[in-house]
């Protein structure tokens, strides 16, 4: 009697610890409903979020519409288009061919691809997985260049440019910069190395392995996904579809479509290493060091590594016209979390959103941060001609970047370009200062003082602010404007810019795209689309040519070939 109440009783404590631990879900799942709320809606696209603890799925919910014109719902089996969480496997296949002894990363990239223009530096496999090869812009070039008429694939369209280039933005291995360029170069040397596409190499070596049965590089855009969750953006209160023209062609630094839990899959596999064994997955997750750089780049091998709240993390985010999306794990914890989101104005917070759900399941174990003990300041009402004194184009003489500031339905917007393009809302905090949401980005206008004009301070992406100044309209002479017109030449697109007069100014005319307008900023500097122009003169003060500097592609050169 004595041994069936002890055994009654044991069984009654493990069945309250059971229920409890249920319960303690249970409140953890209601809290992560809750941050996703408000795209829980009949109307909205909206996520998929998945989170496991030690390899076992603790939570996993769909928010939301996967396709707004029919009316369907997000569910646990939507496939997402995740953008640069793609990085991660590109590196993954590099990583396993170099383990098969098919190359190795310390190779020059010239090895892999044909007619690779010779460079004073070499670009290693390396380079290209730590962003720090200094590669310029794929994108950026194509743009730059006359409208393709060669029926190639993008992918190769890219590779074939960065091959034509004379040099990189800076030597390889100086210094970090993200690059997409980068992984479409790495997807490329899977192709020639293995013989197969990344998409093939990949499903076989990676997601059959791991069992991530809805997950594949996608590489046809007229491929049939089943369960796939369409891509939209918001403009105000308008859904519409979003629109990317090369998604189902780009592969190695986007291109990937899969599910929150196929992602949970793949991050167990960095405790298990059943695919790569366990030095690979540890290489993945070491810091890239640049020469001289006391501290990591903070990157890995297709991989961030950070902290949050005093935990580390190892993860990517990814976003695309109509997505977003970021996948995490905190190593130390057992912890993952991937939220997959079909509407891209997520984009800029769902990192945030993963912080949120760490922020539930870490509750006893994070360190407390500003963000959790402090309220966001208050959004204060300024008035229109508030917002409008803002408004004006602005650079930085230290790179000689600009950027524009301007107005949009009654709210203040930012560009990193001469255009308005790629903006971001400032929301005001006060009368000179304003904030991103969703970032630490702080921006502070500092009113015109004497001779000084009015200035931007931004905070929150360094440890010194990045200071730019409002530049004075001015325009050109009739002498001056005719000192510049003609024909320049660059060998590395390959393009003719033809230079001309319009109206008061001056013009780029690219064959098959449409005219650049350049914005004089000071003495033969412009600023248009394709980043800032700086005239070169001779000895004799006659413009012989220019270089075209952008974040992404810096110091492309042209020389005159005729005056007009």
């Amino acid at each position: 009697m004595k041994r069936r109440l002890t055994s009654a009783m044991l069984i009654a404590s493990a069945l309250a610890i059971a229920l409890g631990c249920k319960r303690s879900e249970r409140e953890s799942a209601a809290s992560v409903d809750r941050f996703f709320a408000e795209w829980n809606r009949r109307d909205s696209p909206g996520c998929g979020v998945g989170v496991s603890r030690n390899g076992v799925v603790a939570y996993e919910r769909g928010f939301g519409l996967a396709n707004v014109e029919l009316g369907a719902p997000i569910t646990t089996d939507s496939v997402f288009h995740v953008a640069s969480i793609s990085k991660q496997f590109t590196a993954m296949s590099i990583l396993l061919l170099a383990q098969q002894g098919k190359l190795s990363l310390d190779d020059p990239v010239s090895t892999f691809v044909p007619d690779w223009a010779d460079r004073d530096d070499h670009v290693t496999v390396r380079n290209l997985l730590t962003h720090t090869a200094g590669v310029r812009d794929g994108f950026a070039l194509l743009a730059m260049a006359p409208a393709r008429e060669d029926g190639l694939d993008v992918n190769d369209s890219i590779v074939g440019m960065l091959a034509r280039q004379r040099s990189t933005n800076f030597k390889p291995g100086s210094e970090f910069q993200y690059s997409n360029a980068g992984y479409t170069l790495l997807a490329n040397i899977v192709k020639r190395v293995s013989g197969q596409s990344l998409r093939s190499f990949a499903d076989e070596n990676i997601f059959k392995p791991l069992g991530m049965t809805h997950t594949h590089v996608h590489d046809d855009p007229t491929m049939i996904v089943p369960n796939r969750a369409w891509g939209y953006h918001r403009d105000g209160d308008i859904i519409q579809a979003a629109v990317h023209g090369d998604l189902g062609r780009l592969v190695g630094t986007t291109g990937l479509f899969t599910t929150a839990r196929d992602l949970l899959l793949w991050e167990q596999n960095f405790v298990t290493a059943r695919v790569g064994g366990r030095a690979l997955v540890e290489s993945m997750q070491a810091p890239a060091i640049p020469t001289g750089w006391a501290d990591g780049s903070s990157y890995g091998f297709g991989l961030e590594i950070g902290r949050y709240r005093g935990a580390r993390t190892i993860g990517h985010g990814g976003g695309d016209p109509g997505y977003g999306a970021f996948a995490v794990r905190y190593p130390d914890y057992g912890l993952a979390i991937a939220v997959l989101c079909n509407l891209d104005n997520v984009g800029i917070i769902v990192s945030r959103l993963a912080e949120r759900v760490a922020d539930v399941y870490l509750a006893d174990v994070l360190a407390p941060s500003a963000t959790t003990t402090a309220a966001p300041p208050p959004v204060v009402s300024l008035k229109p001609e508030q917002l409008s004194g803002k408004a004006g184009l602005y650079r930085n003489a230290a790179t000689d970047s600009v950027g524009r500031v301007f107005v949009r339905n009654g709210r203040l917007m930012a560009s990193a370009s001469a255009g308005e393009e790629n903006s971001v809302e400032l929301t005001p905090v006060a009368e000179d200062r304003f904030v991103v949401a969703g970032t630490p980005l702080a921006v502070e206008f500092v009113p015109a003082d004497g001779d000084r004009p009015q200035e931007i301070r931004v905070t929150g992406e360094g440890p010194t602010p990045v200071i730019s100044q409002l530049v004075p309209p001015f325009a050109l002479s009739d002498r001056e404007i005719r000192e510049i017109e003609g024909e320049y030449v660059s060998p590395e697109l390959p393009a003719t810019y033809t230079i001309v007069r319009r109206d008061s100014g001056l013009m780029i005319q690219i064959p098959g795209r449409a005219d650049i307008r350049l914005q004089p900023v000071f003495k033969d500097g412009f600023a248009g689309p394709i980043g800032v122009v700086k005239l070169s003169r001779d000895a004799h003060g006659v413009v012989k040519g220019f270089t075209v500097k952008s974040a992404d592609v810096r110091g492309l050169s042209f020389d005159r070939v005729n005056h007009r």
